[in-house]
């Protein structure tokens, strides 16, 4: 359903939180071509901190599906939002797997 979503969802970044996740998420070929360049992988490791807070603002403000308070039931879910939270486990998944850390699956 994702990848459905992510060729024919028109992405719609109209909340500031959602603006600076994915401008976070832009980064991280740049932050792997410093590290191959430098060979210091902390670059890593303070990127990663850095879009997890950040996505942690973005939901803790942005609602990824959305309900009706009284009933419980789903009024309208944000596909834009939902892949934007599928980018964000992409990367903090491939960035552990380049620091050999074996991610956990809940907390």
């Amino acid at each position: 359903m994702l990848k459905k979503a992510a060729r024919e969802e028109v992405l719609i970044l109209d909340h500031e939180k959602e603006w600076k996740l994915g401008k976070c998420i832009l980064r991280f070929p740049e932050i792997l071509q410093k590290i191959l360049e430098d060979l210091l992988l902390h670059t890593l490791c303070d990127y990663l901190y850095e879009l997890a807070t950040t996505f942690t603002e973005f939901y803790d403000n942005c609602y990824c599906v959305e309900k009706d308070r009284q009933s419980g039931q789903i009024v309208k879910v944000n596909m834009w939002r939902l892949l934007l939270c599928e980018a964000t486990a992409a990367i903090m998944a491939k960035g552990f797997d380049i620091l050999g850390i074996k991610p956990v699956q809940r907390m």
